[in-house]
């Protein structure tokens, strides 16, 4: 007999083998993209921190600084920053002195993570 084509038996040796290394590799993907999220969300609140500092700097009034869209204004952005992790924006909150209630800066923090 001169038959072609593969056995069940083979088909289902090479699924079974297939489906070993999907799940030797799957988990450590799935880690790395969380790591290079994890990453990504502290570097986009880090440069939201330094373009607060920086209209500080030059406005010397923390409500000007409050929020995106005033700092993409004022150019201290480039563009819109949003959080790999749900495609929000961050929260800005204000920091207040507690003995005289002034606002004396502003904190970022990333949606996905409230601290």
């Amino acid at each position: 007999m001169d038959k072609k084509g593969f056995t069940l038996v083979e088909i289902l040796i090479v699924l079974v083998v297939a489906g070993i290394l999907l799940a030797l590799i799957l988990p450590n993907t799935l880690k790395a993209i969380d790591r290079g999220n994890q990453t990504a969300d502290q570097s986009n609140v880090n440069t939201l921190q330094t373009a607060v500092f920086m209209c500080y700097t030059e406005t010397r009034n923390w409500g000007d600084c409050g929020d995106q869209e005033s700092l993409l204004a004022e150019n201290y952005l480039e563009e819109l920053v949003v959080s790999p992790y749900d495609g929000k924006g961050y929260v800005f909150t204000p920091i207040n002195d507690v003995d005289s209630d002034l606002q004396i800066g502003i904190k970022v923090s990333s949606t996905a993570f409230p601290e």
